[in-house]
């Protein structure tokens, strides 16, 4: 009986992906929560910015480890991407 064992980096690379992702939730959620007073120019700058950091570098190792854990690959790549609409959709409307 063969094993399908899968590196140990590819694992490191899906699990930094998911902790940007997980970074990236927190991220919505704290910014959501600030009342609309305190939301100011800066911190929806701020807050583009880091999203496009955090949606990017989950993509990135997502996207590293996609030859071994492809399931598992595709699944962050498309929510990141879908997370990444947020913050470019926000930079439309600013231009």
């Amino acid at each position: 009986m063969e094993e399908n064992k899968i590196p140990q980096r590819f694992l490191d690379n899906i699990v930094i992906s998911l902790y940007f992702t997980i970074a990236y939730a927190v991220l919505i959620i704290v910014y959501l929560g600030l009342p609309l007073n305190v939301s100011a120019d800066f911190l929806l700058i701020l807050f583009i910015v880091c999203s496009l950091i955090f949606s990017i570098g989950a993509i990135y190792f997502a996207a590293k480890s996609y030859s071994k854990t492809k399931i598992s690959s595709v699944i962050l790549i498309i929510i990141n991407a879908l997370g990444l609409l947020i913050p470019l959709t926000l930079l439309l409307l600013l231009v």
